[in-house]
């Protein structure tokens, strides 16, 4: 905790220093900035006191400020300056923006159906040869599937298991069950 307190103080030491050290060059650059700021002032004080002593029917007076339509003269080598753009109350005539209509809020999509049932072992033995792939799927989605082709013939091995553990196996033939092993 010394250490930290030390660094704080050392710090606010730099700065008082650096503080003192910039106020003494800038004391010296200051006087001509505080002569030129004096004289606006003195000139705006005069502006100030014409003004005041504006005659009372003003809309017969000329007006204090004069502007010109801001044309730029041409100098040596800025002969190519391009005009400034138009003031802002002037727009060019052309095609108006479209408006942009607000999208379309979609209700939100249906809920995913439920989950398919888990095949059991009970639901295995129900099976029986020459039932359909459809009626077999209705049991249950199998843990995997092999599809193969032989001789023409669709061939396809379902297994099922249940938290890593096999418990059977169903083979079918063109879609339709060949042979069923429960263990």
């Amino acid at each position: 905790m010394p250490f930290v307190v030390a660094i704080a103080g050392a710090q606010t030491m730099t700065e008082v220093g650096a503080s003192a050290a910039g106020s003494a060059v800038g004391s010296a650059g200051g006087k001509k900035v505080s002569e030129g700021i004096t004289a606006i002032f003195g000139k705006v004080d005069k502006a100030a006191a014409s003004a005041a002593k504006a005659p009372a029917d003003e809309s017969k007076s000329a007006p204090l400020l004069d502007v010109g339509p801001g044309v730029p003269k041409e100098s040596a080598g800025f002969e190519s300056v391009p005009p400034p753009p138009p003031p802002a109350g002037h727009r060019a005539s052309g095609p108006k923006p479209a408006v942009e209509s607000m999208p379309e809020i979609l209700p939100p999509p249906p809920p995913p159906p439920p989950p398919p049932p888990q095949v059991t072992v009970e639901d295995l033995k129900t099976v029986a040869n020459g039932m359909s792939r459809e009626q077999l799927l209705k049991l249950g989605a199998p843990a995997s599937r092999i599809t193969t082709s032989d001789d023409g013939h669709l061939l396809e091995t379902f297994s099922y298991a249940a938290k890593d553990a096999s418990f059977g196996r169903v083979k079918l033939t063109d879609g339709a069950v060949s042979s069923v092993e429960v263990w």
